[in-house]
């Protein structure tokens, strides 16, 4: 896994120790991504989850309501892109801070987030000690960031901000527009369903729990998804699969 940057406030307490509970709000369409995560974050003394919800809606009256510090969010969730989602939430408790917890590791995610002012981002097979670590950090004001995808994002931004600004998309290599080969005409049934989960922004771990197969042999399938599609990374498997209607 990439390396992880973190930049705590000034003002923040000692990295593993925070003086209060850190309020945090799970939100994610996936009912075992939010299980999973309510299990390991539970056994965090100074960790409270205060609510969570699968579509955006629901995100927002509740985060209005429970008023938390932090929001945990997928990238992809029912009802609104996460970056607009995040300018709602900011629009209801201006307070709330937000990061990407998610299975989509693709460089134009990270930019866009970087543009749109979101406070972290992470991806969803992040060892448990670093997640709350990074939760603690953006509580009091830090931020957290994915090191190599960063790194490569802050080089692609003024190109993104242009191409904003221009009216074009900033997507580029990661356009639809790209992807020609159908999926249902060259996987298995198996392999779709994969696929499907991955375009769903389930981790290869997610999918091994949920289809009871190893993780490794999910990594293997997940690469010959990716070879039969001729694309190079499983952001763009998942692409082609919402483009000829599997999600």
């Amino acid at each position: 896994m990439d390396k992880i940057i973190m930049k705590p406030n000034k003002s923040s307490p000692k990295i593993g120790h925070c003086t209060s509970p850190v309020r945090i709000f799970l939100a994610d369409d996936h009912q075992v991504a939010r299980e999973g995560l309510r299990k390991v974050l539970c056994s965090e003394a100074d960790i409270e989850i205060v609510g969570e919800a699968d579509n955006a809606s629901d995100v927002l009256r509740l985060v209005e309501e429970l008023k938390p510090q932090v929001v945990l969010t997928d990238i992809k969730i029912s009802g609104l892109d996460s970056c607009e989602l995040s300018h709602k939430l900011k629009g209801v408790y201006p307070p709330v801070k937000v990061v990407f917890l998610t299975g989509y590791e693709a460089e134009p995610y990270v930019t866009e987030a970087l543009y749109n002012g979101i406070n972290g981002f992470l991806t969803k097979d992040c060892p448990l000690e670093l997640l709350s670590n990074a939760i603690r950090v953006v509580a009091c004001g830090g931020s957290v960031w994915q090191g190599d995808l960063l790194e490569s994002a802050s080089k692609n931004f003024v190109k993104f901000v242009n191409a904003k600004a221009e009216g074009r998309s900033p997507a580029g290599e990661y356009s639809s527009a790209t992807i020609n080969v159908i999926p249902q005409d060259v996987l298995s049934p198996r392999e779709l369903e994969i696929l499907i989960m991955v375009a769903r922004g389930y981790t290869n771990k997610e999918i091994s729990v949920n289809l009871d197969y190893a993780e490794i042999t999910i990594k293997k399938y997940v690469k010959g998804i990716m070879t039969k599609l001729n694309v190079s990374n499983r952001t763009l498997a998942g692409i082609a699969a919402a483009k000829f209607g599997l999600v």
